[in-house]
């Protein structure tokens, strides 16, 4: 009996020193990025930063290489120095993005970004605003878009 449990051991042993763990990992991530949040910020839902600056996206969908629109309100007593989009899933390079001042610290821009091979890529817009000190605050929100 106790050769039958020390080649039963043996025979796990072998097993489990076998299979790759780098696998085990690899599919645990792609477990949890799959339940990553992909869902863009809305009028109903928007997004917020530390020091109070909204930005929210016309439609929760957006589609590569289809024009959108993108809104942002900034607090009381901070300008928009620049605003950019660049890719956070893969290197995109940088889009520059024009805002139009709206009412009420309000602004909008139109844009557009390109395709990627993954279903659904991961932008990153960039807000630089500069407050009534004169300093620059730099504000990062996602953008996911789908092909």
């Amino acid at each position: 009996m106790t050769k039958c449990w020390f080649y039963a051991l043996v025979a796990v042993s072998l097993l489990s020193a076998c299979s790759d763990p780098s696998d085990i990992i690899h599919e645990s991530s792609e477990n949890s990025e799959s339940s990553l949040q992909d869902v863009n910020c809305i009028a109903a839902k928007p997004c917020t930063s530390k020091n109070g600056a909204y930005v929210w996206y016309a439609k929760e969908r957006i589609e590569g290489e289809s024009e959108f629109e993108i809104f942002i309100k900034l607090p009381k007593g901070y300008t928009l120095k620049s605003a950019m989009l660049s890719g956070e899933t893969m290197n995109m390079g940088y889009i520059p993005v024009f805002f139009e001042p709206q009412h009420s610290n309000l602004q909008t821009a139109n844009t557009m970004v390109g395709l990627c091979t993954s279903k659904v890529m991961q932008w990153r817009l960039t807000l630089n605003l500069v407050d009534a000190q004169g300093v620059t605050l730099t504000n990062t929100f996602p953008l996911y878009v789908v092909r």
